[in-house]
């Protein structure tokens, strides 16, 4: 195909889609023929359905002709997390069990989608229940990072990151518990903001499972694209109201789209001796605040009302745990709950993760005790939430490291990570991007430079309760800034580097 179209937005294609110079049909090819050259590469969309994505791109075109509109994606075509059901392709969360899982609905994030034109011709990879910072399963196998394929893309929403890094999607939508789209947007380079909790029902999503009616705790679906302005696109989206909403109900997001970069506060939380991060990791960030403060940005350096995130983290793993291990049998939960307190004695003289002792505990926690950890959280957050009185914006790491290599090695809690030359435990991966996951707060992925090695460097920008166009806002003004100074950094992807 002639068309070059790996350097445009959603926002950029929609508009040539609009205008008649480009057909709906045309861009689906497009993206079909990338993944027939690159995918193998990748693995990163691992289930398609072309025919039906053809018919509805034909539709799409003949609508425009008789000048209808399907909606703000009309014959858009992208991709979605293999969490969430899509009629006409298999659902399965990394699950063999779900292996052969059509559903016959959509999940609600979906539908949305679809309402709106959109054209969803694939699903990308996962880890097993969506539960690993990396993306592999025995249905689906491994998926690379685009960037360099011997290390992971992140996880749980890994094919997600690495279909947009790649340019086999120009969107994605994702989900995060645990910094599931925060942190393979850091590792490929790409754009993901964590919603505020609660802003988007996440029925038709794995996990649950399939069938599940209520909410989880603490996870959120959201936006994953190229840009900050997709993000934005996409978020309005998915937050729009509509019949399924309880009447009554109403949303009002809070929008900055016009504040200018100057007016921000911001809060430089990039130190933390819990979880100290990556050197050239640190490099990158201390040039991020040379240059905000060269623009007239307030920065402060210093942890929000002088929390270490060990005080999230012990609450946090408790309910992750919880969370995470809903699904399993009960003989196991009851097993880990027992087991608690012999790892925490066994902390003391091996070196266990930190608290290992309260995921176990967590895995089988009784509702006295949950609801006991749900309070402290609550205080926790109603203390952490006075930060915005006085900043905008918490700039924080996603997670301490940048991509590391793929380690499948059954058991999480005894793989290690080589960084700045000491061992460090993988489980600590989650530390970063527990507080805004503890908390509800919505917190937006965005990258703002490379290592000497050439990974993508991420930021996270932490905003309060349903703030998501703030923080969004801010990656818009970092990616403003780069293009001003012309270092071509915040924008950056691995088909443009490759």
């Amino acid at each position: 195909m002639s068309i070059s179209l790996e350097n445009h937005s959603a926002v950029e294609l929609i508009e040539k889609l609009r205008k008649g110079e480009l057909t709906s049909r045309e861009l689906l090819e497009y993206y079909l023929q990338r993944l027939d050259e690159s995918n193998h590469q990748f693995n990163a969309v691992v289930a398609t359905n072309i025919e039906q994505a053809r018919r509805q791109a034909d539709a799409a075109d003949e609508a425009i002709k008789k000048g209808a509109s399907l909606g703000l994606l009309h014959g858009l075509p992208m991709t979605v997390k293999d969490t969430f059901e899509v009629p006409g392709m298999p659902c399965t969360a990394g699950m063999t069990q779900l292996r052969h899982h059509y559903p016959q609905h959509a999940a609600f994030a979906v539908q949305r989608l679809l309402d709106e034109g959109a054209i969803i011709f694939g699903k990308t990879n996962v880890p097993y229940m969506a539960s690993d910072i990396q993306s592999y399963n025995e249905v689906y196998g491994t998926t690379r990072n685009p960037w360099n394929t011997q290390l992971t893309p992140g996880g749980s929403s890994g094919g997600s990151a690495a279909a947009l890094a790649a340019g086999l999607t120009p969107l994605e939508l994702g989900s995060d518990i645990a910094g599931s789209i925060r942190i393979p947007s850091h590792y490929c380079g790409s754009y993901g903001h964590k919603t505020s909790y609660g802003l988007i029902p996440l029925r038709g999503h794995i996990p649950g499972m399939p069938g599940s009616i209520s909410e989880p705790d603490m996870a959120v679906a959201g936006p994953m694209a190229r840009t900050p302005e997709d993000l934005r696109l996409l978020l309005e989206i998915l937050t729009r109201q509509t019949q399924t909403i309880t009447n009554g109900w109403q949303l009002q997001l809070r929008s900055d789209q016009r504040k200018p970069l100057s007016n921000f506060r911001v809060l430089f939380w990039m130190d933390d001796a819990d979880c100290p991060v990556d050197a050239e990791m640190c490099r990158i960030y201390e040039n991020l605040r040379l240059r905000l403060e060269a623009a007239g940005v307030t920065v402060t350096i210093g942890q929000p009302q002088n929390l270490g995130l060990e005080t999230f983290y012990r609450l946090y793993v408790q309910q992750l745990s919880g969370q995470m291990m809903a699904y399993a049998p009960r003989i196991q939960r009851w097993l880990m709950r027992l087991a608690a307190s012999m790892v925490k004695g066994l902390g003391r003289i091996a070196e266990l993760p930190r608290q290992a002792d309260l995921f176990y505990r967590g895995a089988g926690i009784s509702h006295a005790d949950w609801l006991g950890v749900v309070e402290e959280s609550g205080q926790l957050r109603e203390r952490f939430l006075t930060t915005f009185s006085d900043y905008d914006v918490i700039l924080a790491p996603p997670t301490f490291t940048t991509a590391p290599a793929h380690d499948h090695s059954r058991f999480m809690a005894f793989r290690k990570l080589k960084v700045d030359g000491r061992m460090r435990h993988y489980i600590d991966l989650f530390m970063w991007s527990a507080p805004a996951t503890l908390l509800g707060l919505p917190a937006t992925s965005a990258p703002i430079g490379l290592t000497r090695h050439g990974l993508p460097v991420n930021v996270q920008i932490i905003g309060a309760p349903y703030a998501d166009f703030t923080t969004i806002r801010f990656a818009e003004l970092l990616r403003e800034l780069d293009n001003e100074t012309s270092q071509g950094l915040f924008s950056c992807s691995a088909e443009q580097t490759a």
